[in-house]
């Protein structure tokens, strides 16, 4: 087992380091090599520096070979899987079924892009996990959450902070190790670490982006943050990794007012997250994926049988958010 020394992190290759082994395999790390690796496969699908996810959450009564051509004919260039408890493929079976996950999607040429995960504390089971992501050349996977709970039962809501800070230190060491990067998703809703945007750079202070960062989602972002975004996302800029993306617009419950409104999903472009924001997002992001989200069906396994307007759905987002990515 590993000894996950957060000191080792102060000695961690720098951006620049991973930005030439991406473009020229120039580093000579094993570390370097790996994680150039998925901007390799990056390539393969047209040069992009950020290949665009589709997160398979509602695609979850799918057979592999299912989800493949369902991904082929939304277009994307590959998927956000759920490799968690309950998702699409559960952790213990992570080693025979990510091969034949992995296959399906190649039959239509798409890619296992990102691994989303259960994963917030370096240990046994995480390193194995991510081993076998990492030699299956599944590079990126998301975290799960950490959670609040009421102060003084845990120490203040900073302690707490800070505490999940420590855990994600440690993990970041292993990821160091492994050659995989973590991803950390900002979630709506008072109990998530993250959900205040500035605590995530307590809990990303001292970590090399290149080991663990933000996937910035901004649907969360912009339902949690009315004027002060902008300042927000600054905070956390020197952290920044990914893109999530679906959308929100705020609309009152049935017999209650505007101010006591509740965030809705609807299609990208439709609702307060729009292309000025993820342009300024996207600037700031090495190369990596980013993945699209459509809840607006709702957030649970959809038959294959009614998948159709889902699939549609996912399509025009698809186009939408294609438009938004510049062209140089």
């Amino acid at each position: 087992m590993h000894s996950f020394d957060r000191r080792t992190l102060l000695v961690s290759t720098t951006r620049a380091a991973l930005i030439s082994g991406v473009a020229g395999l120039v580093a000579k790390s094993p570390l370097s090599i790996a994680a150039a690796e998925p901007a390799k496969a990056f390539a393969a699908e047209g040069d992009a520096k950020h290949p665009i996810a589709i997160f398979t959450k509602v695609f979850q009564s799918h057979t592999f070979n299912e989800l493949s051509d369902a991904i082929a004919t939304i277009g994307a260039d590959g998927v956000e899987a759920t490799i968690r408890s309950k998702g699409h493929v559960e952790p213990d079976q992570a080693d025979s079924l990510i091969p034949k996950l992995i296959e399906a999607l190649g039959k239509n040429k798409k890619l296992l892009l990102i691994a989303t995960t259960g994963i917030t504390q370096a240990d046994k089971s995480t390193e194995k996990l991510l081993t076998v992501l990492r030699d299956n050349g599944v590079h990126h996977y998301r975290m799960g959450y950490y959670r609040y709970e009421k102060p003084n039962s845990s120490g203040s809501m900073l302690q707490q902070a800070r505490n999940a800070a420590a855990k994600a230190k440690d993990l970041a060491v292993m990821n160091r190790e492994l050659g995989v990067v973590g991803l950390y998703q900002n979630h709506y809703g008072k109990d998530y670490v993250g959900s205040l945007i500035w605590d995530l750079a307590i809990l990303m202070e001292g970590i090399d982006r290149q080991h663990m960062g933000i996937a910035l989602d901004l649907r969360h972002l912009r339902a949690e943050i009315a004027g002060s975004y902008p300042s927000a996302v600054n905070v956390i800029r020197p952290h920044l990794r990914s893109i999530f993306l679906k959308d929100t617009r705020r609309e009152p419950a049935a017999g209650k007012s505007l101010t006591e409104s509740s965030p809705v999903d609807v299609p990208l472009g439709e609702g307060l997250v729009q292309k000025e924001l993820f342009h300024d997002v996207l600037q700031s992001l090495p190369p990596a994926p980013i993945s699209l989200h459509v809840e607006y069906f709702g957030q649970n396994a959809i038959p294959v049988n009614e998948i159709q307007p889902v699939v549609d759905a996912y399509r025009r987002d698809l186009i939408t958010l294609r438009s938004w990515i510049p062209t140089s």
